[in-house]
């Protein structure tokens, strides 16, 4: 019933995402229709596969991006958006209809990841980004997605969530389980960590 199949997306497309987290851009306008995908999941809940199809279309690449970056590893990504998919499909009729249905969504698929993460009980190390140059990607993409890697999961969860996703920050802190002045902290936190390991990266490049 749940498609097989998932295109990782390239990695500089991720990263074009992830610019925005050095300047005081906002991302706006990513989040699917809360009512539309409402009904989604009521159609799920009802066991109508067409609906599960469409659910799927709409948010299998976005959770892809997502787990990709925290997980390294497109198989183990992949995996995830399958659970989830497969979470939905077992349990869209617990969805409470106060919630935003991307933050429920988004809320299973992270704990997918922290149950990865937990099994491996430490984080993969970094792999050398042989798929970046494999796209040709330029140099200051290849050091901006370097350097975001070395954030920590924390980090690099609230900053994939709000800006690489356009989550507003009461959503994240209702998908986290924290208050909002945490995720607040969290993001104010990350992009200044961001910033000085960039920073950090031109003068070593400079040999400052």
């Amino acid at each position: 019933m749940l498609r097989a199949v998932f295109h990782l997306p390239a990695p500089f497309e991720l990263s074009a995402g992830l610019a925005l987290l050095t300047d005081s851009s906002s991302l706006a306008g990513a989040i699917v229709g809360s009512a539309d995908d409402q009904s989604l999941l009521r159609r799920i809940a009802d066991r109508d596969r067409q609906a599960m199809r469409e659910l799927y279309d709409r948010y299998a690449d976005r959770l892809l991006r997502f787990a990709y970056p925290q997980l390294h590893d497109r198989q183990e990504a992949e995996d995830v958006v399958q659970e989830t998919m497969l979470a939905i499909w077992q349990g869209a009729g617990t969805f409470r209809q106060a919630s935003r249905p991307s933050t429920w969504v988004f809320g299973i698929c992270r704990n997918k990841i922290g149950e990865r993460l937990r099994r491996r009980r430490e984080l993969q190390p970094l792999d050398g980004l042989p798929d970046l140059a494999a796209h040709g990607t330029p140099t200051a993409t290849v050091e901006l997605w370097q350097q975001f890697r070395l954030l920590s999961p924390e980090h690099r969860e609230v900053l994939l969530l709000v800006f690489h996703q356009g989550f507003s920050q009461e959503e994240v802190a209702e998908m986290l389980g924290v208050p909002v002045g945490t995720v607040k902290s969290r993001t104010f936190h990350a992009r200044r960590r961001l910033q000085a390991l960039l920073e950090g990266g031109e003068q070593r490049e400079r040999g400052l």
